[in-house]
């Protein structure tokens, strides 16, 4: 009895659980943050959120909860732990096994960004796995270093590094940022340096690179990153086409996505799904064919995808759609502001925010047979 307290009240130290340990599984569990959650990343049977007070000198912190132990841990990150930068916040978040991964945005005119890192249960502190810093600050100039595009799932954890200029014709205004003039009577931006790198005990390493490329449209890296599974790594081209990347240095399969207006990636075992054009796609990675195509409400982002479920959100309700049957249900959080969904072999999980409150903050889990259930 002793150990059951103990680890109640551990969980109390950033939330609580909203249902009591009992002799039959709850339907639903819950855990209230002391901060609004900003960012939601899941894997396997472990949420991870980002955290956010308004309150001046409050670091940012980053939770990660295990409902079915009854377990989290929370700790500082470096956003809004000093007020004297313009632009302080974690601009993404994503975990993979006991890997907690997330990029801090700081800064003024300029922007630095920093991928950090942190293995659960490690004596080892936040590590900072990579470092970029470019214009596109309050002085709105893309020119300079970024990381990002971060994605994690099991052993896979993984992100863009590139570079951007700008090309000026002769005898333009303007400054001109890359090596060389643009070619043409237009200003041009230039992507560069184009990399793709997985997290490998702790350091990036390179798996890919592509060469430069002009920006035009909607999709304009060669290299970017949509999705990823335990063992691969989905990435995008200018036109739309998706490559599919192992652990390894070259494309597995290479499949031919029409281009289009793309409203969110989930890539499972031999499912690649994405809302393309109002509709949700899906393809075989194995033969690179499409499938399948369900139209889906306007402004519907795809967020996930788990044995047979895919979790889209339109507006801040979570859908859960069944692919056999288009069986759909909802989940609709109460509170104001975004909310965020993913699902996993566990289960589904999702979170919201009230505006007020010592406890703002909400992280739901619903286990994967109470969704099948509510799906009927």
């Amino acid at each position: 009895m002793r150990k059951v307290w103990l680890a109640l009240a551990a969980l109390l130290v950033s939330g609580s659980l909203s249902a009591a340990a009992s002799t039959s599984p709850p339907k639903s569990y819950m855990l209230k943050t002391r901060r609004s959650v900003s960012r939601l990343a899941a894997d396997g049977a472990r949420v991870a959120v980002a955290t956010t007070t308004t309150a001046e000198n409050t670091c940012d912190r980053i939770v990660v909860w295990s409902p079915l132990k009854r377990s989290s841990v929370g700790f500082k990150t470096g956003i809004n732990c000093e007020t004297s930068s313009a632009i302080n916040e974690i601009l993404e978040i994503a975990l993979a096994n006991k890997r907690v991964a997330w990029i801090e945005a700081d800064g003024g005119n300029y922007l630095d960004l920093s991928l950090r890192s942190r293995v659960l249960g490690s004596k080892k502190q936040t590590t900072t796995i990579a470092s970029a810093s470019n214009g596109n600050g309050a002085a709105e100039e893309s020119s300079g270093d970024y990381v990002g595009n971060m994605f994690g799932d099991g052993g896979v954890l993984a992100f863009n590094y590139w570079s951007e200029c700008m090309a000026i014709p002769v005898g333009w205004e303007g400054e001109q940022t890359c090596p060389d003039p643009a070619p043409g009577d237009q200003p041009i931006t230039i992507f560069s340096g184009q990399k793709l790198l997985k997290i490998v005990n702790g350091k990036g390493v390179a798996i890919a690179s592509a060469p430069d490329v002009v920006a035009s449209g909607l999709h304009t890296m060669s290299l970017k990153i949509v999705a990823v599974d335990a063992r691969r790594i989905a990435t995008q081209r200018p036109d739309g086409s998706v490559a599919i990347y192992s652990a390894g240095v070259s494309a597995w399969k290479r499949m031919a996505v029409p281009n289009g207006t793309f409203s969110g990636f989930a890539f499972q075992g031999s499912q690649l799904a994405t809302v393309r054009n109002g509709d949700l796609d899906l393809y075989d990675v194995d033969t690179g064919l499409l499938t399948q195509t369900i139209p889906l409400a306007a402004g519907s982002k795809l967020r996930d995808l788990q044995r047979g479920l895919a979790v889209y959100l339109r507006g801040r309700k979570i859908h859960v759609l069944r692919l056999a049957d288009k069986k759909d249900v909802t989940y609709a959080p109460p509170g104001k502001g975004s909310v965020d969904a993913q699902i996993e072999s566990s289960g589904l999980f999702y979170s919201y925010n009230y505006e007020r409150g010592r406890s703002p903050g909400r992280v739901v889990f619903v286990p994967f047979a109470a969704v099948l259930k509510k799906l009927g």
